[in-house]
């Protein structure tokens, strides 16, 4: 699956002179890169699902094709791309070891495809201590540059964003909460351990999280029935039988493999409760994807109820949310708080893509600096 979108200008088409700026954002199920046009500002973002898990001897020659594609669209030239930015997440996937294996797996591949790419882009790794290094510090640094997407977007965001407040990002797999503070990243947890710990990562997405990791079972007809834990489902499932979520029968990322349609969605649903389809109504099938909505909005709100407690005891009104990524009605709060949605700034498209663009927004405010 592939998607391809751009942003709308905000100024007249580049002219031949333009330089470029390619941000990258490795995950362990998608790829999102943003190429930035300097001058404009304009943004052309390209997802791919790439289960990096099956298949990752393939991951360069995916990126260069997602480049390859993001530079037709933009009508441009590779040799007009300045830098090529990269922060990840792909090194969580279960083909890999350890961080170590992922993170240099990664970095070989991104550099790669870089190779190939573009004679003249600078590629540079972004690392939680909110620096960019070379491929060639990858080895001695994995610990700062996995699972570093969320540090990049937050970085970006209490720079040009809101100086105070928290981003919540919600994708297929995790919701990030991030505490802002005086233009400033507020949280000392880096690695996914401690980030678990601190309640800043909540492994509930909008997509990928399976039905029985929200809830040990659901009220059918008055009766609480115990669920199956099993990998029947996702959230996914729910979303699409609340027409949440687009269907798309071309996409088999699903946890059985087939469609993404509400016919087979309702088909999933009934197994976790041991139903074939045709014994769970359309009314039940209703009820039970609410039950599984509701369940994942309250995890994600306990996490950001600790954290508005945690950074200032302030009331909900007087507290600013950055919302970003596609899973945004998960959060339930947007109407009590101050809340800046980054489909807004960035167009809904770019914001599905969001650390990709804050990547290679940080890489060109880090040159502008040197300048």
């Amino acid at each position: 699956m592939e998607e391809s979108l751009t942003t709308k200008p905000t100024s007249p088409s580049p002219e031949a002179s333009s330089r470029f700026v390619l941000g990258v954002d490795v995950g362990g199920a998608n790829l999102k890169s943003v190429l930035i046009n300097q001058q404009t500002e304009e943004a052309t973002a390209r997802e791919s699902f790439f289960p990096m898990w099956k298949r990752p001897e393939s991951l360069a020659e995916q990126l260069h094709s997602d480049w390859t594609s993001l530079l037709a669209d933009s009508q441009t030239d590779a040799d007009l791309i300045d830098g090529i930015a990269v922060t990840m997440t792909g090194e969580l996937a279960d083909c890999f070891t350890d961080r170590q294996h992922g993170v240099t797996h990664i970095a070989e591949h991104v550099q790669s495809a870089a190779k190939q790419f573009s004679r003249c882009a600078e590629l540079a790794f972004y690392s939680t201590a909110g620096k960019f290094i070379g491929v060639d510090a990858v080895p001695s640094q994995v610990d700062a540059l996995a699972a570093s997407n969320w540090h990049a977007l937050a970085f970006w965001a209490a720079n040009h964003v809101a100086t105070n407040g928290i981003l919540i990002d919600v994708g297929s797999t995790t919701t990030d909460i991030i505490p802002l503070q005086n233009g400033r990243v507020a949280t000392d947890a880096k690695t996914d351990h401690q980030r678990l710990r601190d309640g800043s990562l909540v492994y509930i997405g909008c997509r990928r999280t399976p039905v029985c990791s929200l809830v040990d079972s659901l009220r059918i007809d008055g009766i609480d029935v115990p669920i199956m834990n099993e990998f029947f489902a996702t959230i996914d499932d729910a979303r699409l039988i609340l027409r949440q979520q687009p269907e798309s029968s071309e996409d088999l990322d699903s946890a059985d493999e087939r469609p993404r349609d509400r016919q087979s969605a309702h088909r999933r649903l009934a197994k976790m409760v041991g139903w074939d389809a045709d014994e769970l109504s359309s009314e039940q099938a209703d009820s039970l994807s609410q039950q599984i909505i509701a369940s994942a909005q309250i995890q994600i709100d306990q996490s950001l109820q600790r954290w508005i407690e945690r950074i200032s005891g302030q009331a909900d009104e007087n507290i600013t949310l950055l919302l970003s990524g596609h899973g945004q009605d998960l959060i339930t709060r947007t109407n009590r708080c101050n809340t800046i949605d980054l489909r807004d700034r960035l167009t809904p498209e770019v914001s599905r893509s969001a650390p990709a663009f804050a990547v290679a927004r940080l890489w060109l405010d880090n040159h502008r600096e040197v300048r």
